[in-house]
């Protein structure tokens, strides 16, 4: 049985997770043609690529609102192309500004339309009042953290907790061995790895002060054997990447993401999908948020978390340090990565990042949905 199915992920983490389970449904229905939005992993696996998230790569409220031409040229184009393609299902991985739109619209414009999210939005951060539309609007959500599913008791959507696929996908690439000599770093000496964001706003706001710490610390006594590792998102150009690299011992990778973090001493890691990643390798690390100043008082006002990051909202508790806004800073930066170093305090938080495991459930997640969704599809 043929059909189409649309997918729309908007960024590097819904394109890692995307990947996974587009691989999933092809395996199990080779003749289902599907259509819309990836990056590099999801491309193989699309008959009819409609862009690349790199084109969606925009964080923040203020920053959305600069791309909204752009965004509404994108939104008109998806329609266009599920009313062309007589869409059976579509499928929002992540990204929730566009997608909840998206959703919104072909729930009004194609009724029969069945509507999958994969990956919860964070109403239970943002917006705890948007939970009841999000749970009339969707048929199905595959949720990937166990305390979400309960959110949307009562409501028509079917909520579902499948576990996180970062669980089976998180892993370095190579041994410890093959790492420090395919990148000729010492094994002997500390390792930090930085990953200020896969958008370039992130990297705008974020990288600067961490280059500074760099060069910093070479001309410092005390700090100049530490050796530093910038793993490069997919999404970013090596042109674009590369200024903010003059005069830094900072080696960029393009292939080692995992092993960077694994292998690493300490990380300095921007707030999202990367904070669960290094929890999960086990690097003690620090969380940095940086966000256009009036993007952040319009974040405060609507977050009503006790924490930024991924890692710690999912522990239920600061399993790792945050520094937020203008503490994002050389000095303020100094003084925790030294704290990491230590190999006391990095015991401690090893130790206290392996409660973060239990609440992503067990692998197999791409597969779980793979198959509930396929389903879904075959009995409308």
């Amino acid at each position: 049985m043929s059909g189409t199915l649309l997918v729309i992920a908007g960024e590097a983490s819904g394109d890692l997770h995307g990947a996974e389970l587009l691989r999933e449904i092809k395996a199990r229905r080779p003749d289902l043609r599907i259509i819309g939005i990836g990056g590099d992993g999801m491309a193989p696996h699309l008959d009819r690529q409609l862009a690349h998230v790199k084109d969606l790569g925009v964080v923040g409220f203020i920053e959305v609102i600069k791309h909204l031409p752009t965004l509404n040229r994108l939104f008109k184009q998806i329609l266009q192309a599920a009313r062309e393609e007589k869409i059976e299902a579509a499928l929002f991985i992540d990204y929730p500004g566009l997608n909840l739109r998206l959703a919104k619209s072909l729930r009004a414009s194609m009724p029969p339309v069945k509507l999958h999210q994969y990956v919860c939005p964070q109403v239970w951060a943002w917006k705890k009042g948007r939970i009841p539309e999000l749970g009339r609007i969707l048929d199905t959500l595959y949720c990937l953290f166990d305390f979400e599913p309960d959110l949307f008791k009562g409501l028509p959507v079917e909520a579902i907790w499948v576990g996180n696929p970062l669980v089976e996908t998180v892993k370095p690439e190579g041994d410890r061995e093959a790492f420090f000599s395919s990148t000729s770093l010492d094994p002997l000496k500390p390792l930090v790895a930085l990953l200020p964001g896969s958008r370039e706003g992130e990297i705008q706001r974020l990288l600067p002060p961490m280059a500074e710490l760099a060069r910093r610390w070479r001309g410092d006594s005390n700090h100049r054997d530490v050796q530093w590792v910038l793993p490069v998102a997919p999404t970013l150009s090596d042109e674009f990447i590369q200024p903010f690299l003059k005069g830094t011992p900072i080696l960029p990778l393009r292939f080692f993401s995992y092993a960077a973090r694994a292998y690493a001493n300490a990380a300095l890691v921007a707030s999202g999908t990367a904070t669960l990643e290094t929890a999960l390798l086990g690097t003690p690390f620090a969380i940095v948020y940086k966000l256009n100043p009036l993007t952040y008082a319009m974040a405060k006002a609507f977050v009503k978390l006790p924490y930024f990051g991924l890692a710690n909202v999912v522990a239920g508790r600061a399993v790792v340090e945050e520094l937020v806004q203008n503490q994002v800073n050389p000095d303020e930066l100094s003084k925790v990565l030294t704290h990491l170093l230590d190999p006391a305090t990095a015991a401690k938080i090893r130790e206290d990042l392996g409660t973060v495991r239990p609440h992503l459930g067990k692998p197999g997640a791409a597969g779980r949905v793979a198959g509930h969704l396929l389903c879904s599809m075959e009995n409308s």
